[in-house]
């Protein structure tokens, strides 16, 4: 077998390993846009919720974290693109290098991979601009908007009156309380017959009967009339 047939097929085989690894790289990104989209919808479907978390004494929506969650595994598809596959794709590109050096000595004109060498750069203020400084710029540009959504969803999302007393009840902030109902329309008349009663962000809290606080209760009636002793069963009849 002569030589030209075989340093052919040689350089269509690293050419093949160049588009393989190539392919794998833009599955890789298309992976990292569509969970990075799948945060963002579970962020969406969390403002609907209304959840709201505690972190370090502020209230913050949940759909702020959910989003925020998505910068993990935009960091693994990273890492796999610029530091596996994109040195495997280098190295694929460098081999082609003497290979389409020697066809050209035996007569051919194969120059592919230095074109594209010699093309894919580009200057900015006077400093090339390489194939992994475009997918830095790619994966910076998402994490970057990904960083700024969750700012605005964490503290421009406010939480309502109502969850907040809710959060106070179950954390023991208003102790002796219940909450009866939420207002109703006629929440004046329920006033003026409960006027100890008050209105909360929404709901009614009414200060806890003496029964659950752990106080005697006294009837009214006997109250006024005030309290009897009664007849021990030892005292004589009269």
């Amino acid at each position: 077998m002569s030589e030209l047939p075989a340093q052919v097929e040689i350089w269509k085989k690293i050419v093949d390993v160049q588009q393989h690894f190539n392919d794998l790289e833009l599955r890789i990104r298309n992976f990292a846009l569509i969970v990075t989209g799948a945060f963002i919808g579970l962020g969406g479907y969390a403002i609907k919720d209304g959840g709201f978390a505690r972190v370090l004494g502020f209230h913050i929506s949940v759909a702020g974290l959910v989003v925020s969650c998505s910068l993990l595994p935009l960091l693994a598809f990273y890492l796999m693109d610029r530091l596996w596959y994109h040195r495997l794709l280098d190295g694929a590109v460098k081999a082609a290098t003497p290979v389409e050096a020697r066809l050209r000595e035996l007569g051919l004109t194969v120059d592919l991979g230095e074109e594209i060498s010699r093309a894919s750069p580009f200057a900015v203020c006077g400093r090339k601009v390489r194939s992994k400084h475009k997918m830095d710029w790619f994966y910076g540009i998402i994490a970057a908007g990904i960083i700024l959504l969750s700012a605005i969803l964490a503290f421009g999302v406010k939480a309502s009156p109502s969850s907040l007393l809710t959060e106070k009840l179950a954390s023991g902030q208003l102790p002796h309380t219940r909450v009866v109902a939420a207002a109703p329309a006629s929440a004046q008349r329920s006033r003026e017959r409960a006027p100890a009663a008050s209105a909360l962000g929404g709901a009614i809290v009414v200060p806890a009967s003496p029964r659950s606080t752990g106080e005697r209760f006294v009837p009214r009636a006997q109250a006024q009339r005030g309290h009897q002793p009664q007849p021990s069963a030892s005292s004589p009849a009269s």
